[in-house]
């Protein structure tokens, strides 16, 4: 009762029954519970909520926002991504040059995200700032002295919103036309693939919530009634007020408003539950019928993770080698003291770059798994069966560099002008084939122990190609540019040898490994790992996998780093009571 009689204003304020309450203590308490516990950070927690029109985001984020600054003394601040719209003048603009869909509000594409970036920048700095207010009822936000001030440390920021956290779509999903607004104002597809890459430009941003909520609808269908619902609520708001050009819809404006949001929600339907923290299953009266929790249960103090990610086209971006759409799981892999090992194609040279990138100072594994370099500082027992190499022990497992010369030059004879080579090519031809910069691709040539092949010729030549480098004694590997020509060893073998060190040096202790690549060069150490994430690559399909159907490997949504981001913070880095934020 004394719950209750505490929620009375809340209550009040929000005409809500009792009932909800006696819902809310069941259903929302345990993430109450979550959030306390991962408020120790010098930053706030971002958390995020998804839901359809009329499902209950706003009333949900108010609850929660009550509940920790009441009972918990927390200092909440909550948005809505509907805040953040673009005004009628700028949306016009954008109809006008791109299509006249964009003139309504709602799809991404009508958010000022610069705008939401840089508050949500000034919020994780303590930094005082406005926080933007959109008026629905005039299509227009409100004037800026009317927007909330932020002064100081904020605990929690909640943002809530139709479109939270929704991946965009393949491009193959694109067609058929979903509904009459798509298949007679959309014909040629210009709206609705603008949306889809405007809402890739949204990722960078979910990527840095560290809790993430849905509130599922049981389908489409049931949008219509609870969007004419919040439309009746704020003509009632707007009943007495003196406010003019009013734009409250009637029953039909809002049937033609919901098809805009229809192909997204209902991806998000689809996709969403698997890439949220908790899901909500809601039934056609929004009454909450089931939660799931997405938890990882492995990660205990008995059963340690060692996380082997492959660089180019998984950790780093395919086209452009950044990392920063997976800064928010590897600033939680630094945070909980998680080894990420890269485990790559890339040269020794290579790496002692990229780890000081990255912030990273574990083992890391070279060539495709030709060696592994353990820094000294770290407790293993490895100078009897290691080369010392200054700062590292390096424990190779293939041959060096010379012999395989050998075998291209071999190769060259019967295949002269199918092919080039690291060793042929100058630097700058290099930085053209890659994509690298020119001191990047100077390092990359300092190889030791296998050569890569770039092939100019056909696809049958190459598999031949492939063939005769076998007969000749080499183990040809297929990355995600290159053949590389080296020996028997593969990231598999590299990844097992580590791990049996971690395991004896640390009696007592269990390690798990979890293995992240998007090529074919992955796939030995993707099949031997406990837990496998196949990475989405832009220029090619999943590769086959062989596991166990009892453990099969996770295929991201996202391209690259932030496919990286997405299996790391989905399945690996959940926020239980073995995680704790900061």
């Amino acid at each position: 009762m004394y719950a209750i009689t505490m929620y009375d204003a809340f209550l009040a304020e929000h005409q809500l029954p009792h009932s909800y309450i006696e819902s809310a203590l069941q259903w929302f308490n345990p993430i109450i519970t979550d959030l306390i516990k991962h408020t120790n950070s010098a930053t706030p927690l971002f958390v995020s909520i998804n839901g359809s029109q009329g499902s209950g985001k706003t009333t949900l984020a108010s609850y929660l926002q009550y509940t920790l600054t009441q009972q918990h003394q927390k200092r909440v601040v909550v948005m809505s991504i509907d805040d953040f719209y673009y005004d009628q003048h700028t949306r016009l603009q954008l109809a006008n040059s791109v299509h006249p869909l964009l003139k309504t509000r709602g799809v991404p594409g009508t958010h000022n995200i610069k705008l939401w970036q840089s508050v949500m920048n000034a919020l994780s700095l303590g930094q005082q700032c406005r926080i933007p207010k959109f008026n629905k009822a005039t299509d227009n936000p409100y004037p800026r002295e009317q927007w909330q001030e932020i002064i100081g440390k904020v605990d929690i920021v909640i943002i809530e919103g139709w479109c939270m956290q929704i991946p965009p779509q393949l491009d193959e999903m694109q067609t058929p036309a979903i509904n009459q607004l798509e298949q007679h104002h959309d014909r040629d597809l210009i709206w609705r693939r603008f949306v889809n890459r405007a809402l890739g430009e949204y990722q960078s941003l979910f990527q840095r919530f560290h809790y993430k909520i849905m509130l599922k609808a049981p389908s489409f269908s049931v949008v219509h009634a609870w969007r004419l619902e919040q439309e009746q609520k704020l003509a009632q708001r707007h009943s007495d007020k003196t406010e003019h050009n009013l734009k409250i819809m009637s029953k039909k404006d809002i049937a033609n408003f919901i098809e805009h949001y229809q192909r997204l929600t209902e991806h998000a339907i689809d996709v969403l539950p698997q890439l949220s923290d908790v899901v909500f299953t809601l039934n056609t009266q929004r009454q909450i019928t089931s939660v799931q929790r997405n938890r990882v249960s492995f990660i205990t103090q008995q059963a340690l993770p060692l996380i082997f990610t492959d660089l180019d086209g998984t950790l780093m971006d395919h086209y452009t080698y950044s990392s920063v759409a997976a800064y928010q799981a590897l600033n939680y892999c630094h945070e909980l003291e998680i080894p990420i090992i890269p485990t790559t194609s890339k040269t020794f040279a290579e790496l002692v770059v990229i780890r000081k990138q990255l912030n990273l100072d574990g083992p890391f594994i070279v060539e495709n798994g030709a060696a592994v370099y353990i820094p000294k500082h770290i407790p293993l027992s490895l100078k009897d069966q290691c080369e010392d190499k200054g700062d590292f022990w390096c424990y190779s497992l293939a041959p060096k560099r010379a012999k395989w010369l050998g075998i291209v030059e071999q190769l060259n004879n019967e295949f002269h002008g199918e092919f080039t080579h690291f060793e042929a090519m100058t630097t700058l031809a290099l930085t053209a084939a890659t994509g690298l910069t020119f001191p990047a691709a100077k390092l990359s040539k300092q190889r030791e122990y296998g050569e890569p092949i770039l092939w100019l010729g056909c696809s049958e030549r190459r598999q031949a190609f492939i063939t005769r480098a076998t007969d000749l004694g080499a183990y040809p590997i297929s990355g995600g540019r290159f053949i590389h020509i080296t020996g028997e060893s593969d990231k598999a073998l590299a990844m097992k040898w580590l791990v049996e060190q971690y395991q004896r040096h640390f009696t007592g202790k269990e390690f798990l490994s979890i293995a992240l690549g998007d090529g074919p060069n992955d796939i030995s150490m993707l099949e031997q790992a406990d837990f496998a994430c196949q990475v989405r690559s832009p220029t090619h399909p999943f590769p086959l996998l062989t596991r166990a159907t009892a453990s099969p490997a996770y295929q991201t949504k996202l391209d690259g780093p932030a496919g990286w981001n997405e299996y790391i913070t989905t399945y690996i880095l959940k926020i239980t009571e073995e995680i704790q934020h900061g």
